[in-house]
């Protein structure tokens, strides 16, 4: 049974100045109590340790075991659950919390951005420089099968900003223009990716993105996910595929905004790049672009729209060392803000 239906609730408030919070307690050693991080926000769900100096990993995954019904239940209503407080210093324990959050792991074949693999399926988050704002979008949207959980752990909290911003894709679908959410369903999205084949090169190479050199295991994993591809005579990787603009929830059924094409298409770059780029690359060759489905371009009216329907919805909290973000990546995309100083987050997906 759930912890929600077979606990008593208890209120307590802990200072005059704190929201009301619930605590839950179970004939187990660590208790919980949950929050919202925010008034008026429903995301994420925070839970934190009641006595944080006795909580022990091993608390932890027993109790993500044990309440995963519930978990399961409230990550498909809220969308995302934090944990914060417990002991979670090193890679190999957040590994081991990843995977009692998501039992399988699953590896980042086909990823846009630049990670690295620290251990097992555990890799850096985006290592993209620290000035820049990534834009909000769900992990691999543009695949055939994107993972339906992606969890973050902050191993080294930044000094200023590095947040990692969340929004409801739920609320997206019902917030954005009328205008512009009809073409997304309509048309869809094509997806256009020049990779090269060598060692060095603009952005990632097709040994990169599919994490071998074997040609034959790569156009086996193209073929099997419905993705049109070419190689070129100097040893690139060309693909391009349609997926959707937008979906319904495959257990909720709820309708989601689902797509990268404003992370994709070449205006997501600083226009002195973005000069750069187009005269090296031209548009047909650009590391990556974003059409609507039938080839017709994506206006860059529509794309601000886009843009600040994504912003305007954000929800945006500071990293506290030892957070492990769970999000629904169906219904929850996120993205990365500026910031300065050592930054480490950590994330694994499946």
């Amino acid at each position: 049974m759930s912890l929600l239906r077979s606990i008593p609730q208890k209120e307590l408030r802990l200072t005059p100045s704190c929201n009301p919070i619930f605590l839950y307690f179970r004939e187990c050693p660590m208790q919980v109590k949950t929050s919202k991080l925010e008034l008026a926000r429903t995301l994420p769900l925070l839970i934190e340790p009641v006595d944080q100096e006795s909580a022990s990993l091993n608390d932890l995954i027993e109790y993500i075991s044990r309440e995963r019904n519930w978990l399961d239940k409230t990550l498909l209503e809220q969308g995302g659950v934090l944990l914060r407080g417990f002991t979670i210093q090193e890679i190999d324990e957040f590994q081991d919390v990843a995977q009692a959050l998501i039992p399988e792991l699953k590896p980042y074949v086909e990823g846009q951005s630049p990670r690295t693999k620290v251990t097992g399926n555990v890799y850096t988050s985006t290592e993209f420089p620290a000035q820049f704002r990534i834009t909000l979008h769900n992990e691999l949207s543009y695949t055939k099968s994107p993972p339906p959980r992606i969890v973050f752990h902050c191993h080294i909290a930044p000094e200023t900003g590095g947040e990692t911003p969340i929004v409801d894709c739920r609320k997206l679908y019902q917030e954005m223009p009328s205008e512009i959410l009809a073409k997304f369903e309509e048309r869809r999205v094509r997806y256009v990716k020049n990779m090269h084949g060598q060692e060095r090169g603009i952005g990632k190479s097709w040994m990169d993105y599919f994490e071998t050199s074997d040609r034959d295991q790569v156009e086996a994993y193209l073929k099997e996910n419905e993705i049109e591809f070419e190689w070129t005579p100097d040893g690139n990787l060309r693909t391009w595929s349609i997926r959707p603009g937008t979906m319904s929830h495959p257990v909720t059924g709820e309708m989601l905004w689902f797509n990268q094409a404003d992370l994709w298409h070449i205006t997501n770059v600083n226009e002195r790049n973005r000069a750069q780029l187009l005269q090296r690359f031209g548009e047909e060759n650009l590391p990556t672009h974003a059409y609507y489905g039938d080839g017709s371009p994506i206006t860059d009216e529509d794309l601000a729209g886009v843009r600040k329907t994504l912003w305007d919805t954000a929800v945006i909290f500071p990293w506290q060392q030892g957070d492990v973000l769970t999000l629904d990546n169906f219904s929850v995309a996120h993205g990365r803000m500026p910031y300065e100083g050592p930054r480490k987050i950590l994330v694994a997906m499946g």
